[in-house]
């Protein structure tokens, strides 16, 4: 039924059978991770539940992404390539993703921030798991296809000349 290391969406648990109040209780108890994205939750192994951890966060994020939008037309690039190749050591915090569907951009540290402040246990809970996607995604609208990218477990990531390119397509700043 569930298996643990994927992200799924609410659509595909309830045509796996599970009910809308199922859903929420899985949810509600931890035993479905949030995702920054609305009915798309991760579904940890026993191990990161009870930690309250995410071993791997951008993968996780990879599989997420595929899933808000519906296709696996993406790539990550600009200061998330850099630092998952290795060309930059000091994580940014940001998380940028080249696709031909949306430009946006959604601000984690406002919805960490909000948790974080409840004082119940799930909310405290949340909050920290949500911190591991860092604290804003950039979604940059253009075309995919034809980019320099390696493909790694944790998702497809632009090359050096690749993310140069970005970058001034995106108007993203060099932060060398």
């Amino acid at each position: 039924m569930l298996l643990p290391k994927q992200a799924v969406s609410f659509a595909q648990l309830r045509s796996d059978g599970l009910d809308k109040w199922e859903i929420l209780g899985l949810c509600a108890g931890l035993r479905l991770f949030p995702t920054p994205f609305k009915g798309i939750y991760y579904v940890p192994v026993e191990e990161e539940r009870k930690g309250e951890f995410i071993e791997k966060p951008l993968k996780v994020l990879s599989q997420a992404v595929a899933l808000f939008l519906g296709n696996k037309e993406f790539y990550f690039t600009c200061r998330t390539a850099e630092e998952a190749l290795g060309l930059n050591w000091q994580p940014s915090g940001t998380v940028h993703i080249a696709n031909s569907k949306l430009s946006r951009r959604i601000n984690l540290k406002v919805r960490i921030d909000k948790s974080s402040a409840k004082s119940t246990w799930r909310a405290r809970k949340v909050s920290r798991l949500l911190s591991f996607y860092g604290s804003e995604i950039v979604f940059h609208k253009g075309e995919v296809y034809g980019a320099k990218t390696k493909q790694t477990p944790y998702g497809r990531f632009a090359l050096r000349s690749q993310i140069k390119k970005d970058r001034e397509r995106f108007g993203e700043k060099s932060h060398d």
